[in-house]
């Protein structure tokens, strides 16, 4: 069956498949990536609450990490963890080996598909003229530390053999990951310890006033189509901007509703995934159908409502 292409002329507030820009969440964790790439050190985790935007955070940072010696970019290669994986270790050469984009061979053995992994690396790295890859690992919670110990072997082998080395970073669910966190500092999985868990990043979404103004300063400021289309705000109410109303406007608005939200939710940041799946509703529908001047704290509730993450309502707004 034939796919259908993407639609790349879809409004960048209703693609779910990335944020609509880079996040101060993004940009501090970008700084920490970019540290440890720098260091020499050969891997670290980040941990974060569901749906803060972990995984479309790797696809924005992950062709922005420099050397700062030469400037060059690394290259690097993501590993996602699916829950239908078979927690085993020839499932992660497997996966490891489907990354390389060859077609899966019969009777081809772990140590055969490390090979062509191997050679896979290698040549991103030559093809970037350094001898250095990252490799970004997502939804690592949904993995065993016995599968976790391919990618130190990996790292061994591109070391020793080759003088190549390889960056791990494990993105997990800090709630789901508390089982691997423990295990790890068993004295069986010390060295596995030392080669991923020692360096530890909490990723947020938005946790103050001054990161939401920001957030939405972007809606005000960025343009689709990006050269010559009009502002984001403007797209939705072009009226509105034309005399001189930006949602930048609402920052105290959006974060009081939110901040009667946040404590009976328990939420210690507000998510990127429903930050704009809050923002998408309330700028191309409330605010489009009553008018920037009905805004009130019970339309903001609404479009918080309508992002998923309202899941008590006794401090509903009426």
């Amino acid at each position: 069956m034939k796919m259908q292409a993407f639609n790349t002329n879809i409004h960048p507030i209703w693609d779910t498949m990335r944020f609509p820009f880079e996040t101060p969440a993004i940009s501090k964790l970008k700084s920490e990536i970019c540290l440890w790439a720098n260091s020499g050190i050969t891997g670290g985790v980040v941990l974060g609450d569901g749906r803060t935007g972990k995984s479309i955070s790797i696809g924005v940072i992950k062709e922005a990490i420099k050397l700062k010696t030469t400037n060059q970019t690394l290259p690097s290669i993501t590993y996602r963890a699916k829950k239908r994986d078979k927690r085993t270790i020839a499932q992660c050469y497997r996966n490891l080996y489907r990354i390389t984009g060859e077609k899966n061979k019969k009777g081809y053995s772990p140590e055969d598909m490390m090979d062509q992994i191997v050679c896979y690396i290698l040549d991103l790295a030559a093809l970037h003229s350094n001898r250095q890859v990252l490799l970004f690992v997502d939804e690592f919670q949904r993995m065993t530390l016995d599968q976790l110990i391919v990618f130190a072997e990996l790292q061994d082998e591109l070391l020793e053999d080759y003088k190549a080395l390889l960056n791990v970073f494990l993105f997990g669910n800090i709630d789901e990951s508390d089982h691997l966190l423990n295990q790890v500092k068993t004295s069986q999985y010390n060295f596995l310890h030392g080669r991923f868990f020692i360096q530890k990043y909490v990723f947020r979404g938005i946790t103050n006033k001054d990161e939401l103004s920001k957030c939405l300063r972007q809606y005000d400021t960025l343009r689709f189509p990006e050269i010559d289309g009009p502002t984001y705000t403007e797209h939705f109410l072009p009226e509105a901007f034309k005399n001189g109303w930006r949602l930048e406007n609402l920052t105290d608005l959006i974060w009081k509703t939110y901040l009667r939200v946040k404590k009976p939710e328990r939420r210690t940041s507000w998510g990127m995934k429903y930050f704009t799946g809050t923002i998408a509703p309330l700028l191309s529908g409330y605010l489009k159908r009553e008018g920037v001047n009905r805004v009130n704290e019970a339309m903001v509730y609404r479009a918080i409502q309508a992002s998923g993450l309202i899941t008590n309502e006794i401090n509903r707004v009426k």
